[in-house]
């Protein structure tokens, strides 16, 4: 019961309250008579007003779901604060509270700063890469264990999309909010919310992308897998891919990217759907990919770290080993 009064004094009508006995108390006696009874029982019923509006309050947040902004960043881009700013006001827009940060401190004491991740170092140095990874996934659990699971994930990630796979896999069925960067505007939009499993449909036709498969020898159970999915192309001129006998190519049927308004869920189940058809052919598999960030997350979801499946990082006109999805190991 004593919880439910530890936040009582920082509510807007006990304040007042409060504030209004100390102006008027000094002028008490001169008041006097029915005046001074008038202005008791108001302060007394605005008080009660706090106090059943605090505790209503209160009752509702500890029922609610509760959503949680996250930001990660690798290599550069826009100041962390700044989208994190973004999705308070997203975040703002569904829960209709003006305040969201402030509650959360309030009610639950989480420090919505402990949620925004900066990884400084060398991408290609995966126990390190690891290590971070294991950091967010560890802090998430934590939250998720103290809110009962009552929790929406609100993700921005920026903006490696061959980090983008790992970072999906922090992440399961639903409470997922993914936002995608938009340079044009300079801020992040919401592309997908997981509520389901939906990004690991099978589906019987490719409606979104066409696939064409340049198959050389069969008797090879590896095979490169080229996803454009993106305003530019994977550079097929790269020496880094000329090794590869057997290769599929997915392509983006619309010119430039993804739309914004569209559901990122339905292509990425496309692209699983593809994968997960070439998977009862081949056992290893190379990914050199031009995709947004945010798709890539919802790939990594899907894929998880049960193939073969290696991705690539392109630079200096060369697609990189990066890591195996089958190294990411939590436990």
């Amino acid at each position: 019961m004593l919880s439910s009064f530890k936040n009582i004094f920082d509510n807007t009508y006990i304040q007042t309250a409060g504030l209004l006995a100390l102006i008027f108390s000094p002028f008490a006696d001169a008041i006097g008579g029915s005046l001074y009874w008038i202005l008791s029982g108001f302060l007394f019923i605005l008080f009660l007003f706090g106090l059943y509006d605090e505790l209503k309050t209160q009752k509702k947040f500890n029922n609610e779901i509760i959503h949680i902004p996250i930001v990660i960043k690798v290599d550069g881009g826009t100041n962390i604060k700044y989208v994190l700013n973004m999705l308070l006001k997203e975040i703002g827009k569904i829960t209709l509270r003006n305040n969201y940060e402030l509650d959360l401190k309030k009610y639950h004491s989480i420090d919505i700063y402990d949620y925004i991740y900066e990884y400084i170092g060398d991408i290609y140095d995966f126990d390190r890469l690891m290590s971070f990874i294991r950091i967010i996934k560890y802090d998430l659990y934590k939250l998720e264990k103290k809110l009962d699971g009552r929790v929406k994930f609100h993700l921005a990630y920026y903006k490696k999309p061959s980090i983008g796979f790992i970072i999906g896999t922090l992440f399961r069925t639903e409470g997922l909010f993914i936002y995608q960067n938009n340079d044009a505007k300079n801020t992040f939009e919401q592309i997908a919310d997981i509520k389901d499993r939906r990004y690991k449909e099978n589906r019987m036709e490719s409606i979104r992308y066409t696939i064409k498969e340049s198959i050389i020898d069969t008797n090879i159970n590896e095979i490169l897998i080229i996803i454009n999915s993106a305003s530019h192309l994977v550079n097929y001129n790269a020496l880094s891919l000329n090794n590869f006998v057997n290769t599929v190519t997915i392509t983006l049927n619309s010119n430039g990217t993804i739309p914004y308004e569209d559901d990122w869920v339905e292509y990425a189940s496309e692209i699983y759907s593809i994968i997960n058809k070439l998977q009862t052919r081949y056992s290893k598999f190379t990914i050199a990919h031009a995709m947004p960030e945010a798709l890539s997350i919802i790939l990594g979801m899907a894929l998880e770290n049960y193939w073969d499946i290696s991705i690539t990082q392109y630079e200096a006109g060369e697609y990189k080993f990066i890591y195996n999805m089958k190294q990411i190991i939590y436990y």
